[in-house]
């Protein structure tokens, strides 16, 4: 933390230029994020949003008024910064990502920032902020390699965004995660305050975990309303509710025809967000036949979401991402095979994600669906896959539309390609 500090410093603090509302959590935290976001900007206010990762370009990182910045800004804004990073060679990637997100929103003039943790909280390069409000989504186990073993461990990490005094709004936790929450916002003198589901209007992200989200957002801007710090408007709130856009949440692919095999794309990464996917499918689509496009990367726990997978669905097809971290389908393959095998079960791999999704196709009973899920990387690459199989379906503003403009930023991962 000190080293980005010092960078911060050396740059004149551009994080001090704006207001900031910190969010963190496992599950959500990017979707509470870009629902606060847009009910500010539908107030009228001038807004930055920073989140990660990126789905399609790096460029959806950093946010102002809803639009990705620009290649070209982003381009002068790091060899701006460059100096300054160079100097300190051991800040991290990340880090050195949010400060390029701090200057451009300091730049762009925004009013205010919503700034989602990157892992964790408390040693997170973005807790350099001093917000005027937190909010924590759902905490599970993740990143254990990195936060803790236990759901204590990993919940004193999320809390330690907790300002002195500074509101705090929380998803419903469980026990454990909810005692240390407590513990820590009582330390800060922090008010805590644990959200309801938001149910004013109908929400374009699916599920009773989204409504939990879109809660947490609707009471961290009302408090933000109490406070004097914004202006309120119901038919705005909810506006800015209904019209947040935040793709591969449970997000139905579009379709060129009503007989078309539907696919259904999700970023899932642990057994807890799968488990939320499962149910939400079983409630919206009960009874229907599907098979999994699966992918995961090396650093999650897989055997509990493998579990899980094979238990909900007969049908696996393993696939790799492009992500350095993803891993080989061999490896998945060893993994699901010491399992203990239901019979019936069909496990295949592809060789690349369109091989993926056609294997997938052709052994979905009909009447069924394709769920692409196991990690954002999979869930982005579904999504691309999916646009040029089935082109002019997107949106024109859809950031599908950027995948492929940047230049690579890391090489494919070992045994890419491979079955």
């Amino acid at each position: 933390m000190e080293r980005m500090r010092a960078v911060l410093a050396a740059l004149d603090n551009p994080q001090d230029r704006f207001r900031t509302v910190h969010v963190t959590g496992t599950k959500g935290k990017g979707s509470t994020s870009a629902y606060t976001e847009s009910i500010l900007r539908h107030l009228g206010y001038r807004t930055g949003l920073f989140t990660s990762p990126h789905l399609h370009t790096f460029r959806e990182r950093m946010r102002v008024d809803g639009q990705l910045i620009s290649q070209g800004k982003c381009a002068e804004l790091i060899q701006r910064a460059l100096p300054y990073l160079e100097a300190t060679p051991d800040l991290t990637v990340f880090g050195r990502i949010t400060v390029i997100a701090f200057l451009y929103f300091a730049e762009a003039g925004v009013d205010w920032a919503v700034v989602e943790v990157g892992i964790g909280g408390r040693l997170d390069s973005t807790n350099v902020v001093l917000p005027e409000v937190c909010g924590i989504t759902h905490i599970s186990k993740d990143h254990m390699h990195i936060l803790g073993d236990s759901l204590e461990e990993i919940a004193a990490e999320k809390a330690g965004i907790i300002k002195h005094r500074t509101p705090v709004f929380s998803a419903p936790q469980k026990q454990k995660a909810k005692e240390v929450l407590q513990r820590v916002a009582e330390d800060m003198e922090a008010p805590l305050s644990e959200v309801q589901f938001y149910r004013r209007s109908n929400l374009p992200l699916v599920g009773e975990h989204q409504q939990i989200n879109a809660g947490i957002a609707y009471e961290m801007v009302r408090e933000l309303r109490r406070a004097g710090l914004v202006r309120w408007d119901d038919q705005l709130v909810d506006s800015g509710l209904v019209q947040t856009r935040w793709p591969c949440r449970i997000e139905w692919l579009p379709q060129q025809a009503a007989g078309d095999m539907p696919m259904v794309v999700d970023c899932a990464h642990n057994r807890d967000s799968l488990e939320i996917l499962l149910s939400t499918l079983a409630a919206t689509h009960a009874g229907r036949p599907f098979t999994f496009v699966f992918g995961v990367n090396s650093d999650k726990d897989i055997a509990p979401m493998l579990k899980l997978a094979a238990s909900a669905s007969p049908r696996i097809v393993l696939v790799q991402s492009r992500h350095p971290k993803a891993l080989p389908v061999r490896s998945l393959r060893a993994a699901i095979g010491s399992l203990p095998a239901d019979e019936g079960q069909t496990v295949m791999g592809a060789p690349s994600m369109n091989a993926a999704m056609e294997i997938a196709q052709d052994i979905t009973p009909s009447g069924g669906y394709m769920v692409g899920t196991g990690s954002v990387f999979v869930a982005a690459e579904v999504r691309e896959t999916w646009n040029e199989r089935h082109p002019g379906l997107f949106p024109a503003d859809d950031w599908i539309h950027e995948a492929n403009t940047d230049p690579p930023l890391a090489p494919l991962p070992p045994a890419y390609g491979t079955i």
